[in-house]
């Protein structure tokens, strides 16, 4: 089944895109719904910000008859006259748009008072805003709260609340109606305190409520219903522009969104494609390739890692191919010779002696211990060299290398001498020996005749470490650094000759790290190599 592949970069820009998209139609979607939710109660608590002055005339009147309803009907039976039979109702009714008549009559008042003072402080009779007189009639006529129907008597009729009808008579004040340009007087309700409705006009659930307060008590609120409505014209056009405009954002918003994404996707996309390409360069074993990715972030780090793998592996690769080329050079020599000796015994030039097949037999036990080192160090660079760890006299086991060594240093004419004390130690008692062997025999071949070898331990509360000294021979900076790699001999003609491989300190080094110490070379103070080898007097297990 074969599935269509996406690219990173394409995956990368519908993401963005859609999340952009999402999150501005999630956002423009809730703003939508607040705005047809909560603008018309906003409106109408600026408005409710306009009767401060009713509210204070409604709390005054409360204080004075302590109930809404003996307020209204104390107020009504002031008027003169016999009642009609629906002027009560119609009073009530009209009762708290009355009240909010008077308020504006008194803000009116009010307002244009302070600006004709301000106006003669200028001395520029031209700043008059109201005539003096006008606004001493309406002075003269300046309704209370407390006499709401002063002028009216019964019975009522169609003009009662005409104010060109309500002539002063008798020194009563007449009716002079303000303009409620707002329609503020036809939307308002009074409520007791626990929101029992009482008189003017029911309001909807989305209402303004203002409470009305005597000495510092709820004693009633004033309801304002909202002026913009979901069924009326005036709200239907007004929340279509707002639609307009709020698609026209959300268009803006998606033309935003595609070049971000469209700009992120290619930000992503190119440092992606050199990574891709500096790693088919690797499977082509091209390690000389770099890769370019100036970026602090994580593709960066990751082509840093992808440069530094690409070193490595071309250091291993170079090391390999090293490898190959000495482990084919050393195999070379032993074999080159056998096959010379057998060939010359076909022949007959050579007939099958003792001493020949000695010199045949060391030949091959050459070889055997050649491919038994190359062995060993690639189970080492494997990890998975085997060791049985146990508790072991590490100085016993010197000793007994030490005098089985000790007739090959006197037939070369060197001396050999070992100074320590017993220890236990946490080791595999095999691969201790052998590097010992290694490190012994590895003087044994450089010390020149009549030189010294000298082998001795120090032991600190962390560690234990065995000495190995030698009398020149000795070594430059630049060798002394080389030991310890693979196929290395100081001397080469010399190695070969003592049956030197140059894998037995590179070997060692490998043993000596699997049982948790360390082997390091030193110039000896003897003028020779000093191998330094230290394990941990701590318990060392490896899998």
């Amino acid at each position: 089944m074969n599935i269509r592949r996406v690219p990173i970069a394409l995956r990368l820009f519908l993401t963005v895109l859609l999340a952009s998209l999402l999150i501005t139609t999630v956002s423009l979607g809730v703003l939508h719904w607040t705005m047809q939710k909560n603008f018309a109660k906003y409106v109408a608590d600026v408005e409710m910000q306009k009767l401060d002055l009713l509210v204070s005339n409604l709390s005054d009147v409360y204080s004075m008859h302590h109930d809404w309803g003996n307020a209204i009907q104390a107020q009504i039976l002031q008027i003169e006259g016999e009642a009609g039979p629906d002027d009560y109702d119609r009073l009530s009714r009209w009762w708290l748009r009355r009240q909010y008549d008077i308020a504006q009559q008194q803000r009116y008042f009010e307002e244009h008072t302070l600006m004709n003072v301000a106006s003669s402080l200028k001395e520029d009779a031209n700043n008059s805003v109201i005539d003096p007189e006008e606004l001493r009639r309406i002075e003269l006529n300046l309704p209370s709260a407390y006499v709401p129907f002063e002028g009216l008597t019964f019975p009522l009729n169609i003009g009662s609340f005409r104010a060109e009808q309500q002539q002063n008579n008798q020194g009563k004040k007449q009716f002079i109606s303000m303009p409620d340009r707002l329609g503020l007087g036809t939307r308002l309700g009074l409520y007791d305190a626990k929101k029992q409705f009482i008189v003017g006009e029911p309001s909807p659930a989305q209402t303004s409520w203002r409470p009305i307060l005597v000495n510092q008590q709820v004693v009633g609120y004033l309801a304002l219903k909202p002026v913009l409505e979901q069924d009326d014209a005036l709200s239907i056009n007004f929340f279509s522009n707002q639609k307009r405009y709020l698609f026209l954002v959300y268009a803006l918003g998606f033309l935003a969104s595609l070049i971000v994404a469209l700009l992120l996707a290619t930000y992503f996309k190119t440092p992606i494609q050199r990574l891709v390409k500096g790693t088919r360069e690797l499977t082509k074993g091209n390690y000389q390739h770099q890769v370019v990715v100036n970026r602090n972030d994580e593709l960066g780090d990751l082509s840093t890692q992808l440069n530094q793998l690409a070193l490595i592996l071309d250091q291993h690769e170079t090391s390999r191919r090293q490898w190959v080329a000495d482990t084919s050079h050393e195999l070379k020599t032993p074999l080159a010779v056998l096959q010379a000796q057998i060939e010359a015994m076909q022949d007959g030039i050579r007939k099958a002696t003792p001493e020949h097949l000695d010199a045949m037999l060391r030949q091959v036990s050459s070889l055997k211990k050649l491919t038994q080192d190359l062995a060993d160090l690639a189970q080492a660079d494997a990890q998975q060299l085997s060791v049985y760890m146990s508790s072991v006299n590490p100085w016993q086991v010197i000793e007994q290398e030490v005098e089985n060594f000790k007739p090959s240093f006197d037939q070369a004419n060197l001396k050999i001498t070992a100074t320590g004390h017993d220890i236990q130690l946490q080791l595999d008692v095999d691969r201790f020996k052998q590097i010992m062997v290694n490190l012994i025999g590895n003087s044994l071949r450089y010390t020149e005749a009549g030189g010294e070898v000298q082998i001795h331990c120090h032991e600190s509360a962390q560690d234990w470490t065995v000495y190995v000294d030698d009398t020149p021979f000795g070594l430059t900076d630049a060798q002394l650094v080389r030991l310890g790699e693979r196929f290395y001999r100081v001397d080469d003609s010399r190695t070969r000759s003592t049956g030197g491989t140059g894998l037995g300190l590179a070997l060692s080094k490998q043993i000596a790290h699997a049982l948790g110490g360390q082997l390091t070379f030193e110039h000896s103070p003897l003028g020779g190599l000093r191998c330094k080898l230290t394990f941990p007097k701590t318990s060392h297990t490896q899998g």
